[in-house]
């Protein structure tokens, strides 16, 4: 019986052995399934590239207005919401302390200005008593001339003139003094006023009131910096976002963009505004490193509150009505099953075409096309090619004799030589279309011929969406059929 049990055990593993062979051999020992090409036309269309960000709605100008004194509030003419002007009143301290120190201070003051008209009447008592001895002085001098006096009388008059004379110094410095403890006085008066003046809440700006730090009754300790009794926002009709962008798509980032953004309290509402600013202070957390870009826009019937989260596109680049193609082209190629049905694309031809034959599509002359969007005259294109070929010239000698391509010094190069060439506006619209060329890059796609066989094509790329490609130069036209996958269909 155990013999008997162990054969058929031999027999049934035999026959899932045999099983699994023909399963994974015997299926795909025979012919291979057919391949099915999938392909997109080539079409014109719209391209909208895009960086995804979000931040915090506040009002363009926000103002915390503090109180500079240490009091009680004694009344609050401003609460939440409330519409307020610039100058308008919107609280009060108790002045009771305030107003006592004015009083304290003008009595100082006064106490300063009698000791200025008293020493103001010494002066005049001194000027008096100089009078009367130089008079003096001057007898005695005629007297002794005439030898009726003693050298002693003159003796003494002279003294009495020189005390006379520092007596008036005195009372001259006695003047200075009292005027300038006056206008100490004023001063320290003035700073009273000020203070006084000061437990009087005004509002810096026309805005609305949009948070209340106090109530009536409370005390507020001014000390080392002001305590903030309201805030408020200039102007709810326009208002700006931060947005914290990734370091990796802050590149694309250019201040005047256009932003579209929606909030949570109003999804079903697509609101527009531009970029304004992208500060340069980085900001890092947990290692990812972010930039702050400023985004103002309109804030119409003001649904927009402060504190709200803005859930944003900035619109980084975007194409209306060019050559597109989908983004599974981009990633499309044969494989070894289709090497009998690809045609890969050989190498230029002297005159400058490829497969036998010029570009076609948006494969125009480069010299041609910037002859064309410049509005370059014959002269202007003639010295433009001497520009371009002395210049590559120079960087295949460079090439040849060992070094590396310059590619950044051979456009350096070029620049300038245009810029000596070119007027001052086909100067800008060169310097975008040089900018635009370096925003392209290459790329290779595969078009399905009408015989079925596959044909290689080199484009270059302009923006691109979660969809679709801009094609902006190579050889390619409008509704050509471009394989975006290959797939083996078994029966």
């Amino acid at each position: 019986m155990l013999e008997n049990k162990r054969l058929w055990a031999a027999v049934a593993a035999v026959i899932v052995l045999l099983a699994a062979g023909w399963w994974m051999f015997g299926r795909s020992g025979g012919d291979s399934g057919e391949i099915v090409i999938e392909t997109e036309a080539a079409a014109t269309g719209d391209v909208r590239r895009i960086v995804a960000a979000s931040g915090a709605v506040r009002a363009l100008v926000t103002v915390e207005v503090g109180s500079q004194l240490s009091g009680q509030i004694a009344e609050l003419m401003a609460d939440y919401n409330d519409t307020v002007e610039a100058g308008q009143v919107i609280a009060r301290l108790d002045p009771q302390t305030f107003e006592t120190r004015v009083r304290e201070a003008e009595a100082s003051r006064a106490t300063a200005a009698a000791s200025l008209e008293l020493q103001q009447a010494s002066l005049a008592r001194v000027q008096a008593n100089l009078r009367e001895a130089q008079l003096e002085y001057d007898r005695m001098v005629t007297l002794h001339d005439r030898g009726t006096v003693a050298q002693s009388a003159l003796d003494t008059a002279e003294t009495t003139l020189a005390a006379a004379q520092a007596e008036l110094g005195v009372a001259r410095a006695q003047i200075t003094n009292a005027r300038a403890v006056l206008a100490q006085r004023d001063a320290t008066l003035e700073g009273a006023r000020i203070d006084l003046e000061r437990t009087t809440i005004r509002a810096p700006i026309n805005g609305v009131v949009v948070d209340r730090a106090v109530d009536v009754g409370q005390t507020v300790a001014a000390s080392l910096s002001a305590p903030v009794l309201f805030t408020i926002a200039q102007d709810l009709g326009q208002v700006q976002i931060d947005a914290q962008v990734d370091e990796a798509d802050i590149g694309q980032i250019r201040q005047g963009q256009a932003v579209r953004f929606t909030v949570d309290a109003h999804p079903d509402t697509e609101l527009t505004g531009q970029v304004e600013q992208i500060r340069l202070a980085p900001q890092t957390l947990n290692n990812v490193v972010t930039y702050t870009v400023v985004v103002s826009a309109a804030n119409p019937g003001q649904r927009l509150l402060p504190g709200m989260t803005a859930n944003m596109d900035i619109i980084t680049g975007e194409r209306s009505g060019v050559l597109t193609v989908g983004n599974g082209a981009l990633r499309f190629r044969p494989s070894p099953a289709l090497e009998s049905r690809a045609r890969p694309l050989q190498a230029p031809t002297p005159g400058g075409g490829q497969r036998g034959g010029p570009p076609q599509g948006g494969g125009q002359n480069p010299m041609a096309r910037m002859a064309e969007e410049l509005g370059m005259s014959e002269s202007q294109q003639e010295q433009a090619r001497s520009v371009f070929m002395q210049a590559m010239g120079r960087a295949r000698a460079a090439a040849q004799a060992g070094g590396e391509f310059d590619r950044d010094g051979l456009q350096a190069e070029i620049a300038r030589g245009m810029e000596a060439i070119l007027d001052a506006d086909q100067l800008t619209r060169y310097r975008e279309m040089m900018r635009e060329m370096r925003d392209t890059r290459a790329a290779t796609l595969w078009v399905e011929m009408a015989d079925g066989t596959l044909e290689e094509r080199r484009v270059r790329l302009g923006i691109s969406d979660s969809q679709t490609t801009e094609v902006v130069g190579g050889d390619l036209e409008v509704g050509e059929a471009v394989v975006t996958r290959a797939r083996e269909v078994r029966e």
